[in-house]
């Protein structure tokens, strides 16, 4: 099984982050009527079935395809799994929770991104404490890491060969002026991929708790 580490954002935070972005009209052509359709499955709530905002200059994901992600674990067998979340779950009860609001928009940041991404300010050191400490107990473990380092950064949506200038500057503009509300983050979810159900499909193995207090 392929198994990732990632923070998921509250449901109503990433209807702001989304809101700001649709409401970025795209300067070629009216945006298209929302989708639905079966994406993934998640925890808390959330529904599998849920709406698509996309147009031609900018694939928009769904809410359930938005998430900050830690790092990625590779194909794990189940043994290995069970080892690979009781490490993480006892360390996690050691790193403090972060409060934090999106605020801030970037893209096209680095050799081959395509991506839009909306910024975290807040308690960034508690945050990247955990971006960082996922890896390392997982690497410890002798279990193949992404070495790709943890941005606290959350990806809005990837251009098209239709997006133009003017509209990738509004959109990050758009984002600039976001500011949203704050939220901590509690968990840290361990997700398994399901790559018979589509490329984006994957449920939630365990939720990992933070420190308390």
């Amino acid at each position: 099984m392929r198994l990732f580490a990632a923070i998921v954002p509250p449901e109503a935070v990433l209807e702001e982050v989304r809101d700001a972005v649709t409401g970025v009209r795209t300067s070629t052509a009216p945006a298209k009527e929302a989708k639905r359709g079966l994406f993934g499955r998640r925890s808390g709530g959330r529904a599998d079935v849920v709406e698509v905002a996309s147009h031609e200059e900018l694939v928009i994901p769904t809410l359930l395809e938005m998430y900050l992600p830690v790092t990625h674990f590779g194909n794990v067998t189940q043994g290995d799994s069970v080892q690979l979340a009781r490490a993480l779950r006892t360390e996690a009860r050691t790193w403090e929770r972060p409060t934090v609001r999106f605020s801030g928009g970037t893209a096209l940041e680095f050799k081959g991104d395509e991506s839009v991404w909306a910024k975290l300010e807040g308690d960034l050191d508690a945050l990247m404490t955990i971006g960082r400490g996922v890896p390392q107990i997982v690497q410890r473990l002798g279990f193949f890491v992404d070495r790709r380092q943890f941005r606290p950064w959350l990806s809005v949506g990837t251009i098209t060969d239709k997006t133009t200038p003017p509209y990738l500057e509004a959109l990050v503009a758009a984002l600039d002026g976001l500011s949203s509300n704050k939220w901590t983050v509690e968990t840290v979810s361990l997700m398994r991929r399901l790559p018979d159900e589509g490329p984006q499909a994957f449920e939630v193995m365990e939720e990992l708790p933070l420190a308390e207090g």
